[in-house]
């Protein structure tokens, strides 16, 4: 169900300059955890596991950082646009609660930043999409326009 990605090289150091000096965000079993050294973590789910949530009704907020023309051609069902350049000026979109599941089309590292950027303004319910909007599509799940 869950999974974390532990960034490396070039990534975690970018990562580690948003970061409080000295601390690092690291998340195990779900749960977020402050250390003191090591590459941050980002909190992972599956397309599988998104759907069965979807499918379920259950309370989630699937945000789609992609550029606004590819989101209307084509999104996970109910996510809200908030492309990942206007993040900073349309944080408030994004609700604190339930459950927050970030996706892209874009390697971990580049979402990894807005997961960080989130973090840092206080979110702590926010997951990113393993395999992001391109996994969403291999896997045949639907999409909305």
């Amino acid at each position: 169900m869950r999974g974390c990605r532990r960034l490396r090289g070039g990534a975690g150091r970018a990562l580690r300059a948003l970061l409080l000096p000295g601390w690092l965000i690291g998340v195990a079993a779900g749960s977020a955890q402050a250390g003191h050294s090591g590459e941050p973590y980002v909190p992972t789910v599956r397309s599988d596991y998104v759907k069965r949530l979807l499918d379920a009704r259950e309370p989630v907020t699937l945000v789609d950082f992609r550029k606004t023309g590819e989101y209307r051609a084509g999104h996970l069902p109910g996510a809200i646009s908030v492309p990942i350049t206007e993040l900073d000026r349309r944080l408030r979109e994004i609700p604190r609660a339930p459950q927050v599941i970030l996706y892209c089309q874009c390697p971990i590292e580049e979402i990894a930043t807005a997961y960080v950027f989130l973090w840092n303004q206080g979110y702590r319910n926010h997951m990113v999409l393993e395999d992001g909007f391109d996994g969403w599509l291999r896997r045949q799940y639907p999409t909305a326009k």
